[in-house]
């Protein structure tokens, strides 16, 4: 059996910042009992709603092969952060995890949000 400190010390150099959250913080743990859904109730969701499959001009879109030597187009988080609330949470749930760098890079995110979306400081 794995001496408890030792699993302890491996987690921290390997999960870090976010272990050490959830050890401070274990109701942020989402256990099986807080499943909301399965992938087949959400696929059968989407369906009902006629989100999916995919209607067929789409669907042709989605599979074409690309043409020249276009890349996928990066995600920018930015562009999903509309609101100020939106912001104040993201920013709260990067200090949460007390992992220096991604505070760094979400308080940079926000500065491209704000200015993408005019919002306020």
């Amino acid at each position: 059996m794995t001496d408890p400190k030792n699993l302890e010390s491996w987690l921290h150099e390997k999960a870090g910042p976010a272990y050490d959250a959830l050890k401070a913080d274990p109701a942020r743990a989402i256990t099986p009992d807080q499943v909301r859904r399965t992938l087949d109730e959400l696929l059968a969701e989407a369906e009902a709603s006629g989100q999916y499959p995919l209607p067929p001009g789409q669907r042709e879109w989605v599979d074409a092969p690309a043409v020249g030597r276009e890349g996928l187009t990066p995600y920018d988080p930015a562009e999903c952060l509309t609101s100020a609330e939106a912001l104040a949470a993201f920013l709260a749930d990067a200090e949460a995890t007390a992992d220096p760098a991604y505070i760094e890079h979400a308080r940079e995110v926000a500065a491209r949000a704000r200015a993408m979306h005019g919002l306020e400081e």
